[in-house]
């Protein structure tokens, strides 16, 4: 009897092994089944949250492209406004310098004028009249 027990042993120590591997490979495929579905949902998480940072990116663009026109509509509208304070100015110094022009006249109304000179066509018409051997005939100033 002894010798049918001893293979019975064996046979039993092989079928717990088989036993503790197949336990072992059940609970490691339950593990991966598992992780799989965390990562799935890890997965779905990510993918939700990119594309609600894509919307953000894209609303955020859109607020840029106006935020840019914006800038741009008022930078033409400055220089309008500082080409016509240009104008502005020039105008009043123009009247400041006739107003002072004005003044001086008030003064000095009788002051007299610096002496022009003949624009050069008179005096080409004067040598004319004048001829080549006459005396000058001063023509009045």
């Amino acid at each position: 009897m002894p010798v049918n027990n001893v293979p019975m042993k064996a046979e039993l120590e092989l079928v717990d092994s088989l036993t503790e591997k197949i336990r072992e490979s059940v609970l490691g495929v339950e593990n991966l089944r598992t992780e799989n579905r965390r990562l799935t949902d890890k997965l779905r998480s990510l993918e939700a949250n990119n594309l609600q940072l894509e919307n953000e990116v894209r609303s955020l663009k859109l607020a840029l492209d106006h935020e840019q026109s914006e800038r741009r509509h008022y930078h033409s509208l400055a220089n309008e406004i500082i080409t016509r304070f240009d104008v502005v100015g020039q105008t009043i110094d123009d009247v400041v310098k006739r107003v002072e022009h004005d003044r001086q006249r008030r003064e000095n109304p009788r002051a007299e004028l610096p002496e022009a000179e003949l624009p050069t066509f008179l005096k080409k018409v004067e040598a004319l009249v004048n001829g080549p051997g006459e005396k000058q005939k001063a023509f009045p100033q």
